[in-house]
């Protein structure tokens, strides 16, 4: 979403709750230019699984292996020696 500067501050608890639910907010200048971008910074959870058209696009097939730590060959030049 999109506001300009004057929306912001006369709505800024709202924008701030949708910022923090996962929203990307924008905030624009008085010429239209986007200046600034608000993004939730909470650690609940990654922004692109809530974003709807993420999360709607989402598929997955085996929920406990996202539980599972990498086996070491897949880790790569990571992997500890």
């Amino acid at each position: 979403m999109t506001v300009t500067l004057e929306e912001a501050q006369a709505d800024l608890p709202g924008i701030l709750a949708r910022a923090v639910a996962g929203e990307e907010v924008v905030i624009a200048t008085a010429g239209g230019q986007p200046a600034v971008k608000l993004v939730s910074v909470a650690a609940n959870g990654s922004r692109l699984v809530q974003d709807p058209q993420v999360k709607s696009a989402l598929t997955i097939l085996d929920h406990e292996a996202l539980l599972k730590p990498l086996p070491p060959e897949e880790w790569g030049e990571l992997a500890e020696r």
